[in-house]
């Protein structure tokens, strides 16, 4: 692969997770009222289409005309929606630091074992060392605030919320594999919003209608979904998924630093330490000459046996 090429997706990925690590605080800045799951609904509600709107732009194949496979596309969308509706109610519970960073650490093993599991994709010790540092540093992360009190079913929530994360993650590059990448995210996150519009029949959206509560929601919708899920959709389509997930710990480093600076949460060193670990496993997997197996299109998930192992 053109080295080049991969450092650019590396690049359109951590400009993603930086996005996508807006979402928390942006949501802890909106008026109160609007609760977490209309927040996680109007998300996909106004991303997904807007989305679909750039890939008419941006791709040559028209909408209308795209076919993607059903099952990676549905277990995808699926694994959206629940990182949605878990992840604002957990950010709402434990805080935009700490729900950011359980959300986010965990998908990186979960979405390396599924992808070598469902995908046959190699994990090699590369993976294994900057998983080890990145996770490392997300944990030192959420106990450095020893004094912040820990909402036990919020953090159950991230974790969930990181699961779905990482499930969409690794259908999402099943569907993207053999077709336009912003296309076929932007059907991805449009059968989300189909899936979401139910929950949204009981929401009282009184707040999301003056102004700051529409600026919160189209910024959410706008920026930190159609247009990060731009920028990953294209990263995606270039390096792994196991590395992608990697890069995406960018997230909960953006969450973090930006709780801090505008919301008053606790940084201290042991915070600054876990920062460090993160950013070594991001320049370790960057950096890295190990050339992983490349993923090939699949109708469904068990399309092949499981090649699960470590790689020299």
């Amino acid at each position: 692969m053109d080295k080049g090429r991969t450092y650019k997706g590396f690049l359109l990925v951590i400009f993603a997770a930086v996005l996508f690590g807006t979402t928390g605080t942006s949501q802890a800045l909106a008026p109160e009222g609007i609760s977490s799951t209309a927040i996680g609904s109007l998300r996909l509600l106004i991303g997904g289409p807007a989305l679909l709107l750039m890939a008419g732009l941006f791709s040559r194949t028209s909408p209308l005309a795209f076919r993607p496979p059903l099952v990676p596309t549905f277990i995808a969308a699926c694994g959206i929606v629940m990182f949605q509706l878990c992840f604002f109610e957990a950010v709402a519970r434990t805080g935009v630091a700490l729900g950011t960073i359980v959300a986010i650490c965990i998908a990186p093993v979960i979405s390396g074992l599924l992808s070598a599991v469902f995908q046959n994709e190699q994990l090699n010790r590369t993976w294994l060392a900057a998983s080890v540092l990145s996770i490392s540093g997300c944990i030192l992360l959420t106990v450095a605030g020893s004094d912040v009190k820990i909402d036990t079913f919020g953090v159950l929530l991230a974790t969930a919320a990181g699961f779905g994360y990482a499930v969409s993650l690794v259908a999402s590059r099943a569907v993207v594999a053999d077709h336009s990448p912003v296309l076929g995210i932007a059907v991805i996150l449009c059968v989300g919003a189909v899936l979401v519009f139910p929950w949204m029949l009981a929401e009282d959206l009184s707040q999301v209608m003056t102004g700051p509560g529409m600026a919160a929601v189209l910024y959410l919708g706008l920026v930190a979904t159609a247009g990060a899920y731009l920028l990953l959709a294209k990263g995606l389509s270039v390096i792994p998924v196991s590395r992608t997930a990697i890069v995406m710990l960018v997230e909960p480093l953006t969450g973090c630093l930006l709780g801090v600076l505008l919301l008053g949460e606790i940084f201290t060193p042991v915070s600054a330490l876990g920062s460090v670990l993160i950013f070594c496993g991001l320049v370790i997997i960057a950096i890295s000459k190990d050339k992983a197996s490349p993923i090939t299109p699949v109708p469904a998930p068990f399309r092949r046996k499981s090649s699960f192992r470590f790689r020299r």
